[in-house]
């Protein structure tokens, strides 16, 4: 599906723009994100959403739109904003956001964060609130509605000042980091990408195991396998799936579900956050596909609740990502685990329909597992939180079988 493709003029340039000047050449970001990732034509309508921090890439990204020949449409909000309808707003009024009719109606979504102090616009969030969000949103059918859709998207991460503060990360350094991701080699990434999409895309069996304690396994059953390398081509923009018309800058992972009922084993989440607070040590076994004796040492109370408010087909294990970008480093020790860091291993439980799987659970959960090791029918694809080579792995697989 994806293939290695020719990036906007000067862009390669730009695979040194880890220096924190970089961080304010907006008007060279949005013309990666209009022509390279998103692909803007002209006469197409791009909604441009996200929050008021992210105000001057959203200005430069509409302008750059303009210049394309498309028709840019900026929803901007801010914490004050996202607070009231989080935590304000009657529960009677609550319901699923027409704003998705619009973005519906659009040819392309370009998306930036539109919070930039999570923690603080969350606190207070209850579970029992929360799961009436998501109950009106699944009930919407907004999801299903997407692979119908013409819409594509591009998510851009934007670095946020109040999150490396709550994770008690190095701003500076974590400032360059997202800028280093959102313009890494993506024509490598994608190579890899569709080596590991094939290797995923024919096996049947997966284990995951890490130094904490996971060790788990699923079967494949010849589930669709998605690749973000942070452009959406041609033929990308052509296909049914909506994830297949989406990318991601950062950029980097390919992902897929499983057999739903397959998930047995132990499973040891690397650190995280859960509505902003700290959440450490969390530990589950999976029995048929099911979760069950889940327990984290940190943020438990919240977990606990968000269990008791959701039904079994929330617990279900359906989904799983390898991250691929080798510029995006985890902070495990601050519950920092960015999901396309080169080698990082998700997975998750819940509803896994949009993904092309069979759980059509109203909302989910997913776990990091950071330096783990990752093997399909006994090939090695990551070792120890590193991305192992396709050739490598073929040949360390061929010489087992052969000791054998």
């Amino acid at each position: 599906m994806k293939n290695c493709y020719v990036l906007t003029s000067g862009l390669l340039g730009l695979l040194s723009m880890a220096s924190p000047a970089f961080g304010q050449n907006y008007e060279q970001i949005a013309k990666q994100i209009v022509n390279a990732s998103a692909g803007v034509k002209p006469g197409e309508l791009v909604a441009i959403t996200g929050g008021q921090h992210t105000l001057p890439l959203m200005e430069a990204i509409a302008v750059e739109v303009a210049r394309a020949g498309g028709e840019p449409a900026m929803l901007v909000s801010t914490d004050k904003v996202e607070r009231a309808g989080a935590i304000e707003m009657p529960e009677s009024a609550i319901q699923a956001s027409k704003a998705n009719n619009w973005i519906l109606q659009s040819d392309v979504l370009i998306t930036l964060p539109s919070v930039e102090n999570n923690k603080a616009v969350l606190a207070g969030l209850t579970e029992a609130r929360q799961a009436k969000f998501d109950k009106a949103a699944a009930e919407s059918g907004f999801t299903q509605k997407l692979d119908a859709s013409k819409l594509r998207g591009v998510f851009v991460s934007y670095p946020s000042k109040s999150l490396a503060a709550n994770q008690q990360m190095d701003y500076a350094g974590y400032e360059q980091m997202i800028w280093a991701g959102v313009g890494a080699d993506y024509t490598a990434i994608s190579a890899q990408a569709q080596q590991l999409k094939q290797l995923l895309a024919t096996g049947k069996k997966v284990r995951i195991t890490s130094p904490a304690g996971t060790d788990l396994t699923f079967q494949l059953a010849a589930r669709p396998v998605f690749v973000d390398d942070g452009v959406l081509t041609a033929a990308d923009q052509q296909e049914k799936l909506i994830y297949n018309r989406t990318a991601a800058l950062p950029g980097g992972r390919v992902f897929g579900t499983c057999q739903e009922t397959s998930g047995t084993g132990r499973l040891a989440a690397s650190p995280s956050t859960w509505n902003g607070k700290p959440f450490k040590g969390f530990k589950a076994d999976f029995k048929s596909g099911q979760l069950t004796n889940g327990k984290a040492e940190v943020g438990d109370e919240d977990f606990q609740k968000w269990l008791a408010l959701n039904d079994a087909s929330q617990m279900k294990l359906g989904y799983f990502s390898i991250g691929l970008n080798p510029a995006m480093k985890a902070q495990e020790e601050k519950g920092y685990t960015p999901s396309t860091a080169a080698g990082m291993v998700l997975v998750g439980a819940g509803g896994n329909e949009l993904q092309g799987g069979q759980n059509k659970g109203t909302t989910g959960i997913n776990f990091a597992i950071a330096n783990a090791t990752v093997e399909v029918d006994g090939t090695v694809i990551v070792r120890n939180g590193q991305l192992v080579s396709p050739a490598t792995a073929k040949a360390a697989s061929v010489s087992k079988k052969l000791r054998k």
